[in-house]
């Protein structure tokens, strides 16, 4: 098993940006040690088949991922090119059939993670349907209920919940076909569709917004239940700021919110005071209960500007308490996702990949949120495949990666408190425990910290991130070297 890992993480980590290799030392170990009850990472296993999911899932556990989000489990066009966005067009809830596999291989997959004590998380994609046969509001559409009727014991095997029998929607369980044009009217977003350029008719919006009318958000509700059934203990909210949130209460049953971790994907430009933030998040995250998370667009955004040349990084040494952070509690932190290098509207938010890699130490280090790892492994060509030269396949087994993982997990519950921030470094402590230092600018930065009733004495601290020689701190005070362009992650070394 350390050979067959070793060989296959040695293949992906040379197309990763800042991989720097997994060290057959530190790779052994992984292996050989069980994922920490604290285990919480998410990985974001972006377009892997999920036998894909399955095979890596013993050396998914021992990187110390505790959940691992996979393609949306639906039925979804297969084309010979198979292109990403196709698994966010719907044509069928009750049975998953896409690109990357179908219910009896996510099934397999589901019971691959339990096995080694990863959850599963399902991308769940309910705004709207595919956009096809010519605009078409019915789905899934008589060609597929033919095919269900032709293979009724393959399609069996595959179904979810409901009878393949009969149709799940038609034209009356749509909104008017109407693109929104302006994103800042809170009403069209919602019932509008998201169209390309041209002449696009867009993606068919399902009407949700119709007071006792719940049809549409019944098939919903039975759909979450159905994976939930499944093992599923996690869903991403695909385009929630583009569905009423009490739709989203409705089709979310109460005792699955509770035990599982729900999470929207809003995306905005900012924190308190943006204008998207106002319009879409602040109303999600005041309407519905704690249970319901989100991605932590605010802090991206924050963490891209404290980067940007010229702008300090002490800017995010407290964001929560400037507005640029969610609650911890509610709170997925990124550095990137998928729609960013996708979507040419969010191409903004992508980093320097040495920004990158500081940035993930900055969410890894923090104690604030759950972290997620986005890993792309699209294999299609450009423009509508692997992206960006494959950037970011193979970053979930960096070396950076599992070392910043591994801090993460073993600070979890230790206090925050923030020792320096200025221009170019920021520096924090975990409780006793943990050390965090950053460094943005090229030169290298001193940092000299109060270590009074801070920090263990005459005990070796062990930088992650490297395999220096370990440090002691021995007075009222310590400094810090920080080479440029450079994080440091300190843990005290075991007794």
């Amino acid at each position: 098993m350390v050979a067959s890992s070793f060989l296959a993480i040695t293949m992906l980590r040379k197309l990763g940006a800042f991989c720097l290799g997994v060290t057959s030392l530190l790779l052994s170990l992984l292996l050989a040690t069980p994922p920490p009850a604290s285990a919480d990472v998410i990985l974001h296993a972006f377009d892997w088949s999920y036998a894909t999911v399955a095979e890596r899932a013993p050396d998914i556990a021992a990187a110390g991922y505790g959940a691992v989000l996979v393609t949306p489990p639906l039925k979804s066009p297969i084309t010979r090119r198979c292109r990403w966005y196709q698994r966010y067009q719907p044509q069928d809830f009750r049975v998953i059939s896409n690109c990357d596999g179908d219910k009896e291989s996510f099934v397999a997959m589901i019971d691959a993670l339990t096995e080694v004590g990863v959850l599963t998380y399902a991308d769940v994609v309910v705004n709207q349907m595919a956009n096809e046969r010519n605009a078409s509001t019915t789905f899934p559409g008589a060609s597929a209920l033919a095919e269900y009727g032709a293979d009724l014991d393959y399609w069996e095997q595959q179904r979810l919940y409901g009878d393949l029998d009969e149709g799940l929607f038609s034209p009356q369980d749509f909104h008017a076909p109407n693109c929104i044009r302006n994103y800042g009217n809170r009403l069209e977003v919602i019932k509008g569709r998201i169209c390309g350029g041209g002449n696009d008719p867009g993606l068919p919006d399902l009407r949700d917004t119709v007071p006792d009318d719940n049809w549409v958000l019944n098939q919903r509700r039975q759909y979450v239940r159905a994976l939930y059934e499944l093992g599923v203990r996690g869903f991403r909210l695909d385009a929630a700021k583009h569905m009423p949130n009490g739709a989203i209460r409705y089709f979310i049953p109460d005792d699955i919110a509770k035990r599982t971790q729900i999470f929207a994907e809003i995306i905005t430009t900012g924190g308190v005071g943006d204008n998207e933030y106002n319009l879409f998040l602040e109303p999600y995250l005041r309407e519905l209960p704690v249970e319901f998370d989100a991605y932590d667009f605010p802090l991206l955004n924050a963490i891209k500007q404290a980067f940007s040349l010229g702008q300090p990084l002490s800017d995010i040494a407290q964001p929560y308490e400037t507005g640029n952070a969610l609650e911890s509690q509610r709170a997925v932190t990124v550095v990137t996702t998928h729609d960013i290098p996708y979507n040419d509207g969010f191409r903004y938010l992508i980093m320097d990949p040495t920004d990158e890699d500081l940035a993930y130490a900055y969410i890894m280090g923090r104690d604030g949120g759950t972290p997620m790892v986005f890993d792309d492994g699209t294999t299609a060509e450009p423009p509508f495949g692997q992206i960006d030269n494959g950037r970011w396949q193979g970053v979930w087994t960096c070396d950076r990666i599992l070392r910043m993982i591994r801090f993460h997990n073993q600070m979890q519950g230790t206090s925050m408190e923030v020792l320096h921030a200025d221009q170019c470094s920021l520096l924090w402590r975990r409780g006793e425990e943990g050390i965090v230092a950053i460094n943005k600018c090229g030169e290298p930065h001193t940092i000299t910290v109060d270590t009074q009733f801070k920090f263990k004495w005459h005990h070796p601290y062990q930088d992650v991130l490297s395999d220096d020689s370990s440090m002691e701190i021995s007075g009222p005070e310590h400094t810090f070297q920080v080479p440029g362009r450079s994080a440091q992650m300190w843990i005290a070394a075991e007794p």
